[in-house]
């Protein structure tokens, strides 16, 4: 578990904090003397550090249970989506689809001979989300945007794993998302970020790998709650004829719309949860 502080929610905060420091001196770092191409290994480089500091280890390979998995997910899934990227782009997006179909049954196992329709399912929300989060043009503003729509996303699933009996996913949600603040943050005025395969198959893939964790394993998870937290993916396509009706054409605020459209039904999704669960909702 967390490391840092005298209580666990001193714990979380430093943690956090670290992991935004981190990110914003990396991402700084690589904005001044790297290629942007590197850019690509911020986001999931965050996340593995994000499950280290959530796990306290490294699980052994082949890894046993879902959690552990998990790991390995996004690990081979940087590294698949990376070197896609430099191959073989054309089947970069191919990939990238295919990712939580695999990650799901990998991840959901368990369930196959039980209720393999649940496993489907998760396989074909996750495809649907990698879907959305692609789809459009491809440049430095959009893959800045795309990066913010996953970090809101992690952000909005966090106390949906909490609910779901899963403290842990929760703190690597959190983590992640503060990770992501610290990188994207120095790309909103001027963005110069890579949004390729290692954060789409990497990151997105490993977040979505998490969430079956909840939806296939713990099976706690809000529905309703998730319904809505769904949106984050949907809602942001509306950005750019907002930004044409608004009369907005600078880079920051059409990330602005961009990222708020998500945080809305991100905000949402925490709010059913918790009228949904009450004065048992933990904190």
């Amino acid at each position: 578990m967390l490391g840092f502080g005298n209580s666990p929610q001193e714990a979380l905060v430093s943690s956090l904090l670290v992991m935004a420091l981190v990110g914003f001196l990396a991402s700084s770092l690589m904005r001044w003397r790297g290629p942007a191409r590197l850019t690509d290994l911020l986001m999931p480089a965050a996340l593995l550090a994000a499950y280290w500091l959530a796990y306290n280890k490294v699980p052994t390979f082949p890894p046993v249970g879902a959690v552990n998995k998990v790991f390995y997910v996004i690990a081979f899934g940087t590294a698949i989506g990376f070197a896609a990227e430099i191959a073989a782009p054309r089947a970069l997006r191919l990939l990238a689809l295919l990712q939580p179909a695999a990650a799901a049954f990998y991840v959901g196992s368990p369930r196959l001979g039980i209720a393999s329709w649940e496993v489907v399912l998760a396989a074909a929300a996750g495809m649907a989300v990698m879907g959305m989060v692609l789809r459009g043009a491809t440049g430095a503003e959009d893959d800045v945007k795309r990066s913010g729509v996953v970090a809101v996303l992690a952000l909005g699933f966090a106390p949906i794993a909490l609910l779901g009996a899963s403290s842990s996913s929760f703190q690597l949600c959190l983590l992640f998302a503060g990770g992501c603040f610290g990188i994207m943050v120095i790309h909103a005025v001027k963005p110069a970020y890579r949004f390729g395969g290692a954060s789409a198959i990497g990151a997105l893939g490993g977040l979505i790998a998490i969430a079956d964790t909840v939806l296939l394993i713990t099976r706690k998870a809000d529905p309703i709650a998730l319904a809505v937290l769904a949106l984050c993916v949907v809602l942001p396509a509306l950005s750019e004829r907002t930004c044409r009706t608004l009369g907005v054409s600078l880079p920051f605020p059409r990330l602005f719309v961009h990222v708020i459209l998500a945080v809305v039904p991100a905000a949402a999704a925490f709010a059913v949860a918790f009228l949904d669960y009450g004065s048992s909702f933990p904190v």
